[in-house]
């Protein structure tokens, strides 16, 4: 199949990939193809595995569309008890294969390995994947925010990027950076109450709620201990949703499913690893901050197609190149 014929088929099933991987358009798969993965030299993978953590559908997706434009054949082993809806849309059937488990013979036949999941995972499947084999591995991320104007409308949409798939992927907001943190808290508290009630979280398992109740028992206990330091708002009868306000910009993980710190502002961000994102608000194009995207409050959840995943390209770092002479 030709790329030209490729692109066809992929802006066929557009509806049914752009909840997850965004809008995108035949300039948009024309464009990305020309740059990264075109040239006499270029050789694309003709076999590409595909190791899917169990978070949220859209890395599945994002990857699969990659896949489909380098004309790959796609193997797909996804969670054992995780996206269990999950499917490929018909017409593209004949370029994915799916799986609960890894086949032996996936990885030795594959001409790339992409694998998403903790540090641990990445580690693993990078020591099963052949040195020669392209390998890329997309690790545990967090999305922050910068918030310069903490008003209600800077709540509304921070409760929109902490709220949407409950923390579960990479791009969610765990952490905001104020000025003043402990005054946007009743602000955010009551944009994360409006944001339940349109948008109801759902029932979490034991170990979830539990990590979510110390965090809260824990987080008094420091406010007993010295109010200035810490403050916390929480959904009253429930783990809906919580915020802590640390005195303190060092980052930290969220236990998630509605989760997030606010934090006065660091001296130097620069410093800050493992962010997937940072939105911004308000927004200011060309800022100098260490995340692969930049991007405005309110749009975590909504990175462009064939965008540059942990600031990786997503076609040329699948491709391999020959020259001659």
């Amino acid at each position: 199949m030709t790329l030209a014929q490729r692109i066809d088929l992929l802006l066929s099933v557009a509806d049914e990939f752009e909840p997850f991987t965004g809008r995108f358009n035949r300039e948009d798969l024309q464009m990305t193809f020309a740059r990264e993965a075109a040239g006499p030299t270029v050789r694309p993978p003709k076999t590409i595995v595909h190791i899917i953590s169990g978070n949220t559908p859209h890395a599945a997706h994002q990857t699969l569309l990659n896949g489909i434009l380098l004309g790959a054949k796609n193997r797909l082993k996804l969670p054992s008890h995780a996206l269990l809806d999950f499917k490929v849309p018909e017409a593209v059937e004949p370029f994915a294969e799916i799986s609960r488990e890894l086949p032996g013979h996936w990885i030795p036949e594959a001409d790339a390995l992409v694998v998403f999941g903790s540090d641990h995972t990445l580690r693993h499947f990078q020591q099963l994947c052949p040195l020669e084999t392209p390998f890329v591995g997309h690790g545990h991320r967090v999305g922050i925010a910068i918030i310069e104007d903490p008003g209600p409308e800077a709540a509304r949409l921070a409760a929109r990027d902490i709220g949407l798939f409950n923390q579960q992927g990479c791009l969610s907001l765990q952490s905001i950076f104020l000025e003043n943190p402990r005054a946007f808290g009743p602000i955010l508290a009551e944009a994360m109450a409006d944001f339940e009630k349109e948008h109801p979280r759902g029932p979490l398992s034991l170990s979830e709620a539990g990590a979510i109740t110390n965090l809260r028992e824990e987080t008094r206990y420091l406010i007993a201990q010295n109010s200035d330091s810490h403050a916390l708002w929480e959904s009253p009868g429930s783990t809906a949703w919580t915020i802590v306000c640390e005195n303190s910009p060092t980052l930290t993980f969220s236990p998630g499913n509605r989760t997030v710190f606010l934090r006065p502002l660091p001296a130097n961000f620069q410093t800050m690893k493992h962010l997937s994102g940072i939105g911004l608000h308000p927004y200011q194009k060309g800022k100098d901050l260490p995340s692969p995207r930049i991007f405005p409050l309110g749009q975590a959840q909504n990175p462009p197609a064939l965008w540059a995943h942990d600031g990786i390209l997503p076609l040329a770092s699948l491709v391999r190149h020959q020259g001659h002479g």
